[in-house]
């Protein structure tokens, strides 16, 4: 069994809070994801607290040894930091915008995909979700 987290939640940024609830659902200790990330400890549990700003690097390797699309935990790191969306969407920020995206990814089973998608199918994909043209745009 891994020995207690020193860290408090309430110390933790989201990505923190995040990380802590991973080791504890998988009952590993903090040191072997590192060992299984090549992140050290100390960065590892660094980029947990509040107000740390872990490298993309960083990650990029956690998020290859937790399983999950490094972009899921580069919302979590810089909550808050994404500017929100213009007009009548200013209560939805990017970074819910893309943990929602990678949440009904999980819960679907769907992976990330290898190459980013065109515009076109971007596009297609925001109209099908209800998005509409912008009248004032084109004036």
């Amino acid at each position: 069994m891994p020995a207690r987290l020193q860290i408090k939640p309430d110390d933790c940024s989201p990505l923190g809070r995040f990380i802590l609830q991973y080791l504890e659902e998988r009952n590993i200790s903090m040191n072997r994801l590192a060992e299984l990330s090549g992140v050290p400890q100390p960065r590892l549990r660094g980029a947990c607290f509040k107000g740390t700003c872990p490298t993309p690097e960083t990650l990029r390797k956690l998020a290859r040894a937790m399983g999950k699309h490094h972009l899921e935990l580069y919302t979590l790191a810089y909550e808050g930091r994404i500017e929100n969306l213009p007009g009548e969407a200013t209560a939805v920020s990017l970074d819910q915008l893309m943990r929602d995206l990678f949440e009904t990814a999980r819960e679907l089973g769907l992976a990330a995909p290898a190459t980013p998608p065109s515009k076109e199918k971007i596009r297609k994909a925001l109209l099908e979700l209800g998005f509409y043209p912008d009248k004032s745009e084109c004036a």
